[in-house]
């Protein structure tokens, strides 16, 4: 398995990166536990970046399970707030914690096949400085953030679980990429249902490649 150029990989040591520029202003305790993890986090990555291993021995390598285990003790150390950086720190280590599911997709295509997707409904919509905020239910509720007039409220769509983005005081959790009625189900998307709406994701290919790039 190309681990170098894997862009589950790749997005796992940019999300490192992440976490170690935001860690000196998150309100943690033991803030210093926390920076060292993460630098060990970073020698970690680097191990599972260029071990090549064949999926699925990648998933009982020693550096990819110590990266898994640290990222969710990590995350049970963030208070429970709304700030920004707490909000991104949360993505990023959820991402890490999430690896071993996103590894057994096996060998992907594109840059959107190494993220979360998920259906489900707008439940809410209210103005924003000239965007709007939705609610939207996937079985757990998220705030997206977008400009098209598209996404309105009992709508059913997909959303791509991309980074979060401050718009004012807002963090938008995700992109919506897809609405239409005859979506059925709610909940993560397969690989297989990824797939199938490519043509409805250049946008996030992009965001993707480039958060990959020089890497």
């Amino acid at each position: 398995m190309d681990t170098a150029n894997d862009f589950r990989i790749l997005l796992a040591e940019r999300g490192i990166d992440e976490l170690q520029r935001v860690s000196q202003s998150l309100k943690v305790q033991g803030r210093k536990r926390f920076v060292e993890a993460l630098k060990g986090m970073a020698s970690e990555i680097q191990n599972v970046k260029y071990c090549y291993l064949p999926y699925p021995d990648i998933l009982e390598f020693e550096s990819f399970r110590n990266i898994v285990d640290a990222a969710s003790s990590l995350r049970a150390m963030l208070p429970d707030d709304k700030d920004y950086n707490t909000i991104l720190t949360d993505y990023w280590l959820e991402y890490l914690q999430t690896l071993p599911e996103l590894m057994k997709r096996g060998e992907i295509r594109r840059a959107c096949e190494a993220i979360r997707f998920f259906a489900g409904e707008i439940t809410s919509r209210s103005e924003l400085d000239g965007l709007w905020l939705c609610i939207f239910d996937y079985g757990d509720r998220i705030e997206v953030v977008t400009n098209s007039e598209e996404y309105k409220q009992g709508k059913k769509a997909v959303v791509a679980y991309l980074p979060p983005r401050r718009f004012g005081k807002v963090v938008s959790r995700g992109m919506f990429v897809l609405q239409h009625d005859r979506i059925a189900k709610k909940g993560e998307l397969t690989l297989e249902d990824i797939r199938s709406i490519t043509k409805w994701l250049g946008e996030v290919e992009s965001i993707l490649m480039e958060l990959t790039k020089n890497r």
